[in-house]
């Protein structure tokens, strides 16, 4: 079984348009009664408002956009795709992890069955990743189309959110599971920070992303108890 652990950083959208969309849902609280408070409530917090509400949209594969892609196959080197043309990325994602889960036979060449690790694999990166093939229309790999709508249970997948805990109450998270084991946590840099980073330092948000691919090896093997 060859492993693939997989990370992938997110930004909010970017579309103007969709910005304005929201900007026209934004409605002054109902205390707001007459037109000239309702105009000041708006020019003072409208704006706000909406940076909150596209904010939210690096979350969600509908409207957010992915920034880049880094993944691991088994104890190899940590990986990354990152490209403005969110389609370029993808397929250059598709094609080069094609290319390494590709084995030479007399036959000519065969498919490694490929486990896809990562932390809230199946609750986000897998589900954006899908979404983000389908706006592009770029169909991913069969063997990464199975991850993506398989169960959480399926072989292809293991998810360390899910392996540390099934139950929502008792779930961690990457930088807390890492604290537990012994494994060097996320420092003073998080997901929080991506959006605002990535226009001036998107060398950091790779860098980022790529030690937690690390991060997620190391969680995987102490969960499997591997070391």
């Amino acid at each position: 079984m060859t492993l693939c652990y997989l990370d992938i950083e997110t930004l909010p959208s970017s579309d103007p348009v969709f910005a304005r969309e929201v900007a026209a849902t934004i409605k002054a609280p109902g205390q707001y009664k007459k037109q000239d408070s309702i105009d000041a409530w708006l020019a003072e917090n409208r704006d706000a408002a909406v940076a909150e509400i596209i904010a939210k949209t690096s979350f969600d594969g509908l409207y957010g956009r992915i920034a880049c892609i880094c993944y691991a196959i088994d104890d190899g080197p940590v990986m990354s795709c990152a490209n403005n043309a969110e389609g370029q990325m993808l397929m250059e994602f598709f094609s080069d992890f094609d290319d390494k889960t590709r084995i030479n036979t007399h036959d000519g060449w065969a498919r490694k069955a490929v486990t896809f690790v990562g932390h809230n694999l199946v609750g986000f990166d897998l589900p954006f990743l899908k979404h983000r093939a389908i706006i592009n229309n770029i169909k991913p790999p069969e063997f990464l189309l199975k991850a993506m709508n398989a169960k959480p249970w399926d072989y292809c997948i293991a998810d360390t959110m899910l392996m540390w805990s099934s139950d929502r109450e008792k779930r961690a998270s990457m930088d807390k599971l890492c604290k537990a084991f012994g494994i060097e946590g996320k420092g003073d840099f998080d997901g929080s920070m991506v959006a605002a980073t990535w226009p001036v330092d998107p060398g950091k948000v790779i860098e980022y992303c790529k030690q937690d691919v690390e991060r997620t090896r190391a969680m995987y093997k102490r969960l499997t108890f591997q070391v």
